[in-house]
């Protein structure tokens, strides 16, 4: 169990770190698209990950 909540725990900080180099390269102001795809690509890499 606690090897699943660290591995959950390392996903979810990967996905907040490119949430965080987005919001710095577009100075604050992304635009709906670019949230929504960074949302999809989270979901992508999260799935991914499980699965490897």
């Amino acid at each position: 169990m606690k090897i699943k909540l660290a591995l959950l725990l390392k996903q979810i900080a990967t996905v907040e770190l490119g949430f965080l180099v987005i919001l710095l390269l577009t100075g604050g102001r992304t635009s709906e698209f670019l949230v929504g795809l960074s949302v999809v690509l989270g979901t992508c890499f999260v799935v991914w990950s499980e699965n490897k």
